[in-house]
């Protein structure tokens, strides 16, 4: 009901800018971004808080206007808005809504708005799961539910793209869940969707894409694959004696491979990126050999990957304090 038509591209890019930037009295809040949100996936846009991903959101969807760049959204010129925005589903900050008002009828106020046919606050209600609470009024609503209608909201356009800031904001995890599935949901059914959240942990559970941003820039874009790809692994040794890792440094040194004693009795050494599972593991036994033959005994022997969430602070420059 809300997807792309048939035939749609999804290697075709529903988001496309060149050096978009904005600034507002001298200070710059988005710097340079080159994005390329590829059709048909969900899109997870993370950064730290104030990084500046609600400005960008507000110049794709023509609220701000840039101080430079250029770009197109769903093929559209993005100095044309109005050629586009009537294919674009978008939630911000958080939905409005009159409490007083039942959910139905808030959303037919905006379909009336819009000059959308009424038929279609029916079909965005079964579609967030609030067709047995529309007649109910708003206030009575939990956030969750809120949150949900805000969604339909943003469905009654029919949308090709849609852009949610923080959906997740504030739910418990329950409500994450029911979330995270049906963002999953509007993809499958060929949607593109456009998420922002400083919740790596929750992005990476349902997005195909990722961009992340730090200060305004853009610091990586790519799969979620690419990302968890670029990260270097690494071979740990630990001796039992400390003064034994120089001997397991040397050992490593003449496999070729570049390592450093990082504490007291232990060895870390980088693999390269590409490295499969299985070919870590024989470089591990391989050095576990050469230790035991030079009468050095091992206590910890690990092949370490960083995880997504490492190379998200890596990126950003945050801590896990920073971020969720």
């Amino acid at each position: 009901m809300y997807g792309v038509a048939a035939g749609s591209h999804l290697t075709s890019l529903a988001v496309r800018t060149a050096g978009l930037t904005k600034a507002y009295a001298g200070r710059t809040v988005v710097a340079g971004l080159n994005l390329e949100i590829p059709s048909g996936v969900v899109s997870g846009f993370v950064g730290p808080n104030g990084a500046g991903k609600t400005t960008t959101i507000r110049l794709l969807l023509g609220l701000v206007r840039p101080t430079a760049g250029t770009g197109s959204v769903l093929g559209e010129p993005l100095q044309h808005p109005a050629r586009y925005l009537w294919q674009v589903g978008a939630m911000i900050e958080g939905p409005a809504f009159m409490p007083g008002l039942s959910g139905h009828d808030n959303l037919l106020c905006l379909a009336q708005a819009g000059g959308l046919p009424p038929i279609r606050v029916r079909q965005a209600l079964e579609r967030v799961g609030l067709a047995d609470r529309g007649r109910d009024k708003v206030r009575s609503y939990s956030l969750g539910m809120k949150q949900r209608l805000g969604i339909a909201a943003a469905l009654l356009p029919a949308p090709r793209l849609l852009v949610l800031d923080e959906p997740t904001n504030g739910l418990d995890p329950a409500g994450i869940a029911q979330m995270r599935e049906l963002i999953a949901s509007f993809r499958d059914e060929g949607m593109t969707v456009f998420v922002s959240s400083h919740l790596l942990s929750e992005v990476e559970l349902v997005a195909d894409h990722l961009v992340v941003i730090r200060a305004g820039s853009l610091v990586f874009q790519g799969t979620v694959q690419q990302l968890a790809q670029s990260q270097v692994p690494h071979i740990i040794a630990a001796v039992e004696h400390a003064a034994d890792a120089g001997v397991v440094a040397d050992i490593a040194g003449a496999l070729d491979w570049d390592c450093e004693i990082t504490a007291p009795g232990e060895v870390r050494a980088p693999l390269p990126p590409t490295t499969s599972g299985s070919e870590a593991s024989a470089r591990a036994a391989e050095l576990n050999r050469r230790c035991h033959a030079a009468g050095v005994t091992l206590i910890r022997l690990d092949v370490s990957r960083p995880t997504l969430e490492d190379a998200f602070f890596g990126l950003t420059g945050t801590s896990s304090g920073d971020i969720r």
